[in-house]
């Protein structure tokens, strides 16, 4: 069997008397970015965690048709998701790697906290969609150096949302009149495609919030295939893609979406350069502006009237400010729940607490769930991957993008475990930037190492 040696991308590895598997096992344990070196030495592991992420890309992409035509196969793509993850702990049990070990113990523990006080079927659908942010965080950690599997099928899905809200909007789609309910007749999943006699323009997704994700990481990742390059192609992708949004009055995620490509790739212009390398500061800004927003806006804002003073319609978030943050915020610092919060499956409308049924707040939504300090714990993690993630190659650039834009959209939605496409989108963004290394070097042997 051919033997791999990982060399760093920042400077050429000393000799080593070791052999290499020992110098893999060892840089593994560092940290969780170990895993994309050292434990998935074969390659089979990465691969099929990429495949798994496309697979639940794809089906909340057509998630409409599926649950109208095929609903035996929605919960299929879970089964996936559980497979590649319990691969993962194997794998990194096997080749020793201390953060796996820490990280499945921790995990357990969250989730035997959650079984204790909450709903097992609002608990199922918590760790169900924290499952997918992991498995689509390590499939961004896994992304190799010219690899574009994972990139185009993101991009391709954006096609796909886009070409469906369009037809949506012209035409009847055939599951117009389909009421979805979750598993076993729940309420959890319902969603009927016409309210009151108008139209849900949700193309082939389910819910608007989830299709507009899927629409904007797209759009942000069809630059980063071009190499950062502005391009008619581009530019036409990224105007259809605001268009598809328009339709699907998702009009926050379309001025983010407009803000943070004109950040990432119009920047660059004004300073007369191609590329968009050279606005990866200011986007690591944006993202972290987001993050710190999401934290201070709902207490600082608590009952300002944004449509008096702009004197333009918004009254989504006249009703956020003025009715859900304000009855939210209280809940926010009870003991004991403000060092544990209420658990996995403790927020939202199966928990059984109607006063936090509703938040559309990342942050919020992250504190009430898991705690003040952990939740305070996650949003430092990923401001310091915004800052200090190195943006060395297209992917990273546009998975640096897509975090900003969540981070920001994450101001006044809920993009985390409740949401199952922004979390994957979100997990993949991080585990992108936190990739060790970039580049390939032969081992003296003649063997190609892996990136």
């Amino acid at each position: 069997m051919t033997e791999r040696r990982v060399i760093s991308a920042a400077r050429p590895s000393a000799p080593s008397s070791r052999p290499p598997d020992a110098v893999a096992r060892a840089g593994a344990s560092a940290s969780f970015r170990g895993w994309s070196t050292g434990v998935a030495r074969g390659e089979r592991v990465r691969l099929a965690v990429g495949w798994a992420t496309i697979i639940l890309v794809y089906r909340q992409t057509f998630a409409a048709p599926i649950r109208a035509f095929v609903p035996i196969l929605w919960y299929v793509p879970d089964v996936v998701m559980a497979a590649a993850l319990g691969a993962i702990v194997v794998v990194g049990l096997r080749a020793k790697v201390i953060p796996v070990l820490v990280n499945v113990v921790a995990l357990a523990v969250l989730v035997l906290y959650a079984a204790l006080n909450n709903p097992g079927f609002a608990v199922a659908l918590a760790v169900r969609g924290l499952g997918y942010m992991l498995l689509a965080f390590f499939a961004g950690l896994g992304v190799r150096r010219g690899d574009r599997l994972l990139p185009l099928a993101l991009v391709v899905a954006a096609g796909c949302a886009i070409l469906g809200v369009v037809y949506d909007a012209l035409y009847t789609v055939p599951w117009a009149d389909t009421a979805f309910e979750g598993f076993g007749g729940t309420g959890e999943a319902a969603r009927e495609w016409s309210q009151n006699g108008a139209r849900r323009l949700s193309g082939l997704g389910i819910a608007s919030t989830d299709t507009s994700v899927i629409i904007a990481a797209g759009a942000l990742t069809a630059f980063g295939l071009a190499r950062n390059r502005v391009r008619p192609a581009n530019l036409a992708f990224a105007a259809a893609a605001v268009a598809a949004l328009l339709l699907t009055t998702q009009k926050a995620t379309a001025g983010w979406l407009i803000v943070t490509a004109a950040v990432a790739y119009g920047a660059p212009l004004l300073m007369l350069r191609d590329g968009g390398f050279a606005a990866a500061r200011w986007l690591r800004w944006l993202g972290v502006a987001g993050l710190v927003a999401g934290m201070l806006v709902p207490p600082v804002l608590a009952g300002a009237s944004v449509s008096g003073a702009l004197h333009v319609d918004a009254a989504t978030i006249d009703q956020r400010l003025n009715e859900v943050w304000p009855r939210v915020l209280p809940h926010l610092f009870e003991l004991p729940q403000v060092l544990l919060g209420h658990g996995l499956g403790g927020v939202g409308p199966l928990s059984g607490r109607p006063e936090l049924a509703l938040i559309d707040n990342m942050f919020l939504f992250t504190a009430l769930s898991v705690g003040l300090p952990a939740a305070l714990a996650l949003f430092l993690i990923a401001g310091r991957a915004l800052l200090f993630a190195p943006a060395r190659d297209p992917v990273d650039f546009a998975a640096l993008a897509i975090v900003a834009l969540l981070a920001l959209n994450g101001i006044t939605a809920n993009i985390v475990v409740a949401g199952a496409v922004a979390s994957i989108y979100l997990g993949y963004g991080i585990g992108c930037l936190l990739r060790p290394t970039r580049r390939a070097r032969a081992a003296p042997s003649g063997a190609s190492a892996a990136d």
